[in-house]
């Protein structure tokens, strides 16, 4: 009866993805703003007030008006309270914004940002920051600005590292708001000083000294930060789901939640098991399903269908594959299909591999199809019909040397359980940092041509037919 349930279920699904399938369309990019710093994100009120809001990575956004026309004062500026980001790359910043479903009423939206280390932190360095979930207001008196002294922080976490710091950030339509974090990117070290909270006989380093941020050298001592994605006793890997209307002045936790009341996990996980959840996003039509979408550690860049609670995998996998950071240029074929709680790891729906399976060493023999999954939404907007129903999602660059972001299109297939289709929609001459999708549901692409904040090269552009 279970497989049944489940082949009714599929059909249902299917059913439901009308004009997915067929050739691809010719699509070309619309210039929406220009002369960003790095632009990360885009999103609209829920208030049909027509507005959209664009941040920052450096921590500030502005108002993009209906007419086009970008505000010159900040909606937000964070600048002060952000950590100083590296004039390199840098995973750290202001990284998602997520508005009350009754913003319309009651002014508030979410955020999620890299704030400036705590003096209490456990971690030193040029790179240790506060992870940070705050909720504002609108200012009252004007609607297009933040009141500053509105934060009210609903999560923070010291952080080690500059990278794997998820950042995803979305209301569901259960009202609830679910927040990507990242496993906090110890596993690579810190470039400059560490100071564990903790000294043992396999965590001595407390020198000065430049550590390898390679994936593929990092040193045994540091392995240990990648079991906290399969720990849930810690927040870090994991999707968490809160109630913000509730529990002030912190947030509630949904009943449903699978830990709630019990001793094994935190109350406010919903699913555990990533890496680096940088990009979350809801089918907009659907019935809660959340495409998480997962940047690699070594090999393969993945997007989850996280259609229940429970185990998606890293460290034990890294996609569909065994992974394991001792061997992680030639990774075990066998390994465990289960978590420490006995419960059954989930694959991922997408998965394809990255630039590093070209180094030397690696015993992954497949060609590489990009650098890095930025995210991306099943599209439900009808600027474009022959893309309704699939996955449209982006990669930083298809050559890691070189500016080339890429957008790809992820088409479901019939069959239960199996990998979705992937193909290439459109080859960018620049780097691609994250898509975004607006209240319509049509998708925009932020970009820069460095990489980098640095510079006033960033730009967002709105994907729109070719021929239409």
């Amino acid at each position: 009866m279970r497989w049944w349930l489940a082949f009714v279920a599929l059909m249902a699904w299917t059913a439901s993805q009308t004009a997915v399938g067929g050739a691809l369309p010719e699509v070309r990019l619309e210039l929406v703003a220009k002369g960003l710093n790095a632009p990360i994100f885009l999103v609209s009120p829920p208030d049909g007030s027509g507005r959209r809001i664009i941040g920052e990575q450096m921590g500030v956004a502005y108002v993009l008006d209906t007419n086009g026309n970008l505000g010159k004062a900040p909606f937000l500026d964070l600048r002060d309270k952000i950590v100083p980001l590296l004039r390199a790359f840098d995973e750290r910043g202001l990284l998602a914004l997520a508005f009350h479903p009754d913003f319309a009423k009651n002014g508030l939206f979410y955020v999620n940002y890299s704030a400036k280390r705590r003096p209490d932190s456990p971690f030193k360095g040029k790179t240790a920051y506060t992870w940070r979930t705050s909720e504002f207001r609108i200012d009252p008196k004007n609607p297009n600005r933040a009141d500053p002294a509105s934060e009210r922080v609903l999560l923070q976490l010291d952080w080690v590292n500059r990278k794997h710091n998820g950042g995803g950030l979305a209301f569901g339509p259960d009202g609830y708001l679910y927040i990507g974090v990242g496993d906090g990117g110890g596993a690579h070290g810190v470039p400059d000083v560490y100071i564990p909270p903790k000294i043992d006989k396999d965590d001595k380093y407390r020198h000065s000294k430049k550590i390898s941020e390679d994936p593929f050298k990092i040193p045994k001592r540091f392995h240990k930060y990648d079991k906290y994605a399969q720990d849930t006793a810690r927040l870090n890997g994991k999707i968490l789901r809160i109630d913000v209307n509730s529990g002030h002045p912190g947030y509630g936790i949904p009943v449903s939640n699978l830990f709630r009341g019990k001793t094994e996990g935190r109350d406010e996980i919903y699913a555990w098991g990533f890496r680096n959840p940088f990009r979350l996003s809801f089918d907009r039509i659907g019935n809660g399903d959340i495409f998480v979408s997962g940047v690699a550690e070594s090999f393969w860049e993945t997007v989850y269908l996280v259609n229940r609670q429970g185990n998606y995998g890293w460290s034990i996998r890294e996609g569909r594959h065994c992974y394991l950071r001792e061997r992680a240029f030639d990774p075990p074929k066998t390994c465990p299909r289960h978590g420490p709680l006995g419960e059954r790891i989930n694959d991922p729906i997408i998965e394809y591999p990255n630039w590093s399976v070209k180094r030397p060493w690696s015993k992954v023999k497949v060609e590489p199809k990009g650098t890095a999954n930025v995210g991306g939404f099943l599209y439900r907007g009808k600027a474009i019909p022959e893309l309704y129903g699939r996955f449209i999602f982006g990669d930083f660059s298809s050559i890691v040397q070189k500016p080339s972001g890429q957008l790809f299109v992820g088409t479901p297939t019939p069959a239960w359980g199996a990998l979705w289709t992937v193909d290439r929609l459109h080859q960018l001459d620049v780097r691609l940092h994250s898509l975004s999708e607006d209240e319509n549901g049509e998708l925009y692409l932020l970009t820069t041509a460095l990489g980098i904040p640095v510079g006033n090269t960033g730009k967002v552009w709105k994907l729109v037919s070719a021929t239409r």
